[in-house]
Formats: structure tokens, sequence, C-alpha cells
């Protein structure tokens, strides 16, 4: 939870005219937090977007409290309620907006699960399991993903995990059990990707922002990641139209 980072980014959003706000995940769902921190930094959100007249609908991350977001009922929309501007969007969850398909794809695996404790700060539901993919695929085409993780095959995070080699040859202070388990989720991704045939795809996982394109045989498949709190703006949001596409040179 980093209420000041996300109060100037909600203010951001409002500034370029933004009609909804789409957070790719690590929100900062905690309401079990540490002397009631969690609800706190809800509060102060719910009432920032009130203030300012914008929703936010928000992908869950890997640190996000799994479990108590269970607990909330899905909404005949889809979508979970958890404050009367904020809602979650589940895995697996399809919307149109216009003509364009647009499904939300939550969860990733914490490489550092090993500095955490299971049912506290880590929970097994963090990453799309193989039968959330096979269902994903099932339900048919999607336009859009707004997505936690990545897919396989973006050239700068290729490079970046030197994904061309085995774990245990790469220069990486993370255990090999860690890389691995990151390497098996974007390979599940991918698969979601080719599986709905999107065109699009957005991402926070990796904390840094890129554009990359994917090769397929259905053409090239543009790939958005955004940055961390912390970084500039233009770095950790992206205006963007109904069908993904991103609205640049507004400044």
């Amino acid at each position: 939870m980093n209420t000041p980072a996300a109060l100037k980014a909600i203010d951001h959003a409002q500034a370029l005219g933004a009609d909804l706000i789409v957070q790719v995940g690590d929100f900062g769902f905690w309401p079990r937090g540490n002397g009631n921190s969690g609800q706190k930094y809800l509060r102060k959100v719910d009432a920032k977007l009130a203030t300012l007249g914008l929703d936010l609908w928000f992908i869950p991350g890997n640190h996000e409290d799994w479990p108590s977001l269970a607990k909330r009922p899905i909404e005949d929309d889809g979508l979970r309620t958890i404050t009367e501007h904020i809602r979650e969007i589940p895995v697996g969850h399809r919307w149109t907006w216009g003509s364009t398909r647009w499904l939300g794809i939550g969860g990733a695996p914490s490489v550092d699960q090993h500095l955490r404790t299971e049912g506290v700060d880590w929970f097994p539901e963090e990453e799309v399991t193989e039968k959330q993919v096979v269902a994903i695929i099932a339900a048919g085409p999607a336009d859009v993903v707004v997505a936690h993780d990545a897919p396989m095959g973006t050239d700068l995070l290729g490079r970046r995990y030197q994904q061309h080699l085995d774990p245990w040859e790469r220069d990486s202070w993370w255990p090999v059990s860690a890389q691995l388990r990151a390497d098996t989720h974007q390979e599940r991704l991918r698969r979601i990707l080719d599986g709905v045939k999107a065109q699009r795809w957005f991402h926070g996982h990796h904390h840094v922002r890129y554009s990359s394109t994917i090769t397929t045989a259905r053409g090239d498949i543009q790939v958005e990641g955004l940055a961390l709190d912390g970084e500039p703006l233009k770095e950790l949001t992206l205006l963007v139209d109904a069908d993904g596409v991103p609205i640049l040179d507004l400044e």
C-alpha cells in the first residue's frame, strides 16, 4: 500500500481526462493490514475517486490478500465490489467496450516467496492455474488482455531474465525454483494470448515501462508493460481508448 502514490496517480488520470482507471495489479488490497492500515488506505483512495468523479477497477497482483478477495461476492456484472468506487476484476472476467472484447487475468508468482509466510503475506492463489488457462481459452476470443504478468516472448523480458538460458545458468539472485515458476507462469499466459487471439496485452508485474511486440502466426501482438510507484507518472500510467489503443502526445 502506497497511499501518496495512489492519490497522485488518480490526480494524473483525472488531469488526462480519463473516464475510468484500470490498475494492473499490486493495488494494495490488504484489508487485514496491521493497525487497520489496509482499511484506511481503501477509504482514502475511495474518497479521492469520489472527489474527482472517477471509478477504479483493479487486476489483482501477486501482492494482494487473495483469501479476503475470494470472500467478496462476484456481482451480476462479473466484478467484485470493494468500495463504492473500487471494483476488482476476477481472473477470467470479460467485458465489452464498444465492439472490443476485454479480458482480465490477475496473478503472478512471487519470486520472493521464500522470504514470505504462507497465509500471511503469500498465498498459493496468486498464480494462474492450468485449470484456469483451459477455462479462459475455452470461453472464446478476446481482443485486449489486462493482466498482472506478461506472456512469454517479449524481447525485453527475455533479455532481462536471461530466458535463453536454463535457470541455474542465469545471473540471478532469485532461487532456481522461483525462476522456474516465473517462466512456467509466463508460458501459461502465452498459451492464453494465443488461445484467445488477443491483439494487445497490458501488465505491470515486471516494474518496467516498455512496449514490445510478439510475432505470432496472426501477426504482431502489442505488449505494454508499466512501471511501479516511485517512477515518473508517464512511466506507470497509460491512457488508452475503448479499443485499447494508446492515446499519445497529450501534453
